[in-house]
């Protein structure tokens, strides 16, 4: 596989990783009976304190239409960067190991600490760094070894060879 398709292969391996951790995080928030809780916590990175309340947006002026349309543009921008900080780590994984002779336990560990890395940027670049504190520690590191292992999972099925057509009888 070339170079290009290292790229793209990383670059899908990324995008599975944040979606990953979005879905985690949403799974986490239905277990501590916090519908929507991780959303609210990152938000109010975003928006100031309370966060984003899709149901106080008024679209009945033209000053509630804009500011709706710049929350939107906000969460919009929100995971754009979340999805491309991931896709820049499955790329850069993809590049850096040999991923056809197996993936031992060092690039595990480098993908989780990239993908731990490239979540606490997105939120920090977000605008408060509070939010991960929030979250929790043990929380943001599970996510993120969990995306770590989607990560390096789908690389590693990637660069598996194709199977052999059996011969014809």
């Amino acid at each position: 596989m070339g170079i290009v398709g290292r790229v793209r292969r990383g670059a899908e391996a990324g995008a599975i990783a944040a979606a990953g951790v979005a879905v985690s995080f949403f799974v986490l928030d239905l277990i501590r009976l916090q519908p929507m809780g991780t959303l609210g916590t990152l938000s109010g990175a975003v928006f100031g304190p309370g966060g984003f309340q899709p149901f106080e947006v008024e679209v009945t002026n033209l000053s509630g239409v804009i500011g709706g349309l710049s929350t939107a543009f906000r969460i919009v921008t929100f995971t754009i960067v979340h999805f491309l900080a991931f896709a820049l780590v499955g790329v850069f994984a993809s590049l850096l190991f040999d991923w056809k002779h197996g993936a031992g336990l060092k690039p595990l560990v480098v993908v989780a600490v990239l993908c731990t890395l490239a979540f606490s940027a997105t939120v920090a670049g977000s605008g408060s760094v509070v939010a991960l504190e929030s979250l929790g520690p043990v929380a943001v590191m599970g996510v993120n070894l969990f995306a770590a292992l989607l990560l390096v999972g789908y690389l590693r099925l990637a660069a598996m060879p194709e199977p052999e057509d059996p011969p014809p009888t």
